[in-house]
């Protein structure tokens, strides 16, 4: 596990934190080496906007003074639309001073047309997702703990985002979909349905380049549960059970080995409680986790629903390769809907597979 990243805005959050819970203004600065002046302004922002909430505000100016005409750039974007919206500022430059005589530099131009959104990479760029949390259960994380490979079991976690409640922290005897999805069952019985888990790509829950949903995710879907998955190699997504395996393996320490997965239980049971009832949180204003957490009121039903294709509606059976045939196409599904029936329709990029309510691949896709 990589060291995790501490910023500047996790430095004045734990100032905060520190003079909040107590220490005085003075000795807290002389701690992180600011100010008075500077202690008391983040502060004072968080007693405004919450720690949650602090943010650098921005240094823009409110005018600017060289900031090209309107008619320069009303000119650059009608020539844009006449053409075409592909179309960058090297093609447009030239073609504006032909049509209208307006001469414009390469590099305004290029960020006119990148300020008013004309302009995209050549390479698609994931964009970054929050996966921070307000409220409990709207999102859940699970993973498995590395330990050696010799070890007869293998830690398994599921923590609640918001408020780092630990839900789960048991040995498991292998990864299958069925031993993991009996855990999850026990667990949505005792705490309710989350709205959404996230978890890496590995193990059963979606390796990377797995072609539609896992077995796992499956099963969650017919109980309106979400799967996430973080970006591949960044284990910082899931910082917080990432964070939660650091400190047990720090405060375990040899303990988190155990000769059998029985003597293992008894041990992540001790932590686990340990963890949410005694020990402060830093990031919680030095709550504990089980304080602030509160039960799912989305209730597990009683048994494992059915996925109800709705009448008239266009649908397919996936067969036991996690394939279907569509207008004389074979298309993949994926492996986990084997057996299962899919729903096709059309949106407005045209025929999408659907599941349980869920919104799958496009069919140009699979």
């Amino acid at each position: 596990m990589p060291f995790a990243e501490v910023t500047r805005m996790d430095e004045r959050r734990r100032f905060v934190l520190r003079v909040e819970a107590g220490a005085g203004m003075s000795a807290a600065c002389r701690e992180f080496g600011i100010t008075r002046r500077t202690g008391r302004k983040w502060v004072n922002r968080a007693r405004d906007s919450g720690i949650a909430g602090m943010a650098e505000l921005s240094r823009a100016p409110k005018r600017v003074g060289n900031r090209t005409p309107l008619e320069v750039e009303r000119a650059l974007l009608e020539c844009r639309s006449r053409h075409a919206p592909e179309w960058g500022a090297k093609k447009l430059v030239p073609l504006v001073k032909v049509e209208t005589g307006i001469e414009i530099p390469l590099r305004t131009a290029d960020r006119i047309l990148k300020r008013y959104g004309c302009v995209h990479a050549r390479e698609p760029v994931r964009e970054t997702i929050r996966f921070e949390r307000e409220e409990p259960n709207q999102l859940w994380q699970m993973d498995f703990k590395g330990i050696p490979k010799s070890t007869p079991y293998g830690p398994f976690t599921v923590l609640d985002d918001a408020h780092r409640f630990c839900l789960r922290f048991v040995p498991l005897a292998d990864r299958t979909t069925e031993t993991v999805f009996s855990v999850l069952w026990d667990l949505f019985g005792d705490y309710g349905l989350p709205l959404e888990i996230l978890c890496d790509n590995g193990d059963c829950w979606g390796p990377a380049g797995y072609r539609g949903p896992t077995k796992l995710e499956v099963l969650l879907m017919l109980l309106g549960v979400k799967t996430t998955h973080g970006r591949i190699s960044h284990p910082q997504t899931q910082g917080k059970v990432e964070r939660f395996h650091g400190t047990a393996r720090l405060e375990l320490g040899p303990r988190l080995v155990q000769p059998t997965i029985e003597d293992a239980k008894g041990v992540y049971r001790e932590f686990a409680n340990r963890y949410n009832w005694v020990r402060p949180h830093e990031a919680l204003g030095f709550a504990t986790p089980g304080s602030l957490y509160r039960p799912s009121p989305r209730k597990r039903p009683d048994r494992l629903p059915e996925h109800d294709v709705p009448e008239g509606a266009v649908s397919r059976a996936v067969d036991h390769c996690g394939r279907f045939s569509f207008d004389g196409i074979h298309y993949r599904a994926g492996k986990g809907l084997a057996g299962r029936r899919i729903v096709i329709k059309n949106d407005e990029l045209g025929p999408r597979i659907h599941f349980a309510g869920f919104d799958l691949a496009y069919l140009w896709e699979a």
